[in-house]
């Protein structure tokens, strides 16, 4: 499914992020990047940091699970394409809050069964 997404500005110029984010306790944590700073891998622009760094670095002590745990996903840009894909966990069903920070660029919707937390994962052992 191809949308339409908001982007931000600042001073008046648009300004373009990729993220990564988790939902912890039906709350978002967004860790955001502008796209000119992010990592280029293949033709897609991606967060320059994994969900397992952003996790040990900011939410491991405060929640004592691992960074799988809940669910997640990322946002990355395709450059060759001039389209976001938005991968989340299928336990994700609203994504509003992410797509918000988004205006008038191309995107497409997908589950991928990287991102799976505890209750979608059959193997995740605790």
């Amino acid at each position: 499914m191809i949308k339409y997404s908001m982007i931000r500005k600042k001073n008046g110029v648009i300004i373009n992020m990729v993220n990564l984010f988790f939902k912890v306790n039906n709350k978002f944590l967004i860790h955001k990047c502008e796209n000119e700073v992010a990592e280029k891998y293949g033709d897609f622009l991606n967060f320059p940091e994994s969900h397992m760094e952003i996790w040990e670095k900011f939410y491991a002590k405060k929640y004592h699970v691992d960074f799988d745990y809940f669910p997640r996903g990322r946002v990355v840009y395709n450059i060759n394409e001039k389209c976001y894909y938005i991968y989340h966990d299928k336990c994700i069903t609203n994504l509003e809050e992410i797509l918000k920070e988004y205006e008038n660029e191309k995107y497409k919707i997908c589950t991928d069964y990287h991102y799976q937390c505890r209750k979608c994962n059959k193997n995740y052992i605790i």
